[in-house]
């Protein structure tokens, strides 16, 4: 059995998706609706790993998330896009 190594740019979303607030439960589930499968443990040791501590006086990183509903003929689907709020730069859809 081969594991599939998780691209890094997933790890910072799920990264700073948690450090955000957002409990791992649903960090797992935005990572679902961008197609990486993951569970709760292996977030939450990205975010040991990381060993992330905000300097005194500095806010950390943050995203904004949003999402919409997209219908194509007679099927709905569920559209999740994280962005940078300082460059509007897209850190995934």
């Amino acid at each position: 059995m081969e594991r599939e190594a998780t691209p890094e740019p997933v790890m910072r979303l799920g990264i700073q998706l948690h450090l955000e607030g957002l409990p791992l439960s649903d960090t797992v589930s935005v990572l679902a609706y961008v197609g990486v499968e993951r569970c709760r443990p292996t977030v939450h040791n990205w975010v040991q790993k990381a060993n992330l501590q905000p300097e005194e006086g500095y806010n950390p990183d943050y995203v904004a998330v949003d999402e919409t509903v997209i219908q194509v003929n007679d099927q709905r689907y569920w559209l999740f896009a994280a962005v940078n709020p300082d460059t509007s730069r897209l850190l995934h859809v």
